[in-house]
């Protein structure tokens, strides 16, 4: 079961798509997402977020640093 995952920086929408997970490099640690995630607002640390897809396919974008939002199987990413 997906859900939607968009990417923003400054420049523009870097990356949409609907996965099956999404790993963040959250303020105190990497959290895994889910479908039916409850609702979280995280600041995000430099690190990789990896979005998986069905049949185990991954795509990997590292990152400096933002905030993400997860609500009603929306993921929105703010990055650096």
């Amino acid at each position: 079961m997906s859900f939607e995952i968009k990417i923003v920086s400054k420049n523009g929408l870097e990356f949409e798509s609907e996965v099956d997970s999404v790993t963040l490099p959250a303020k105190d640690g990497y959290i895994t997402v889910l479908r039916s995630h409850a609702s979280l607002i995280t600041s995000l640390n430099a690190g990789t977020i990896t979005a998986r897809f069905s049949g185990q396919k991954e795509k990997n974008i590292e990152i400096t640093g933002g905030f993400s939002e997860i609500k009603e199987n929306k993921l929105t990413v703010l990055i650096d």
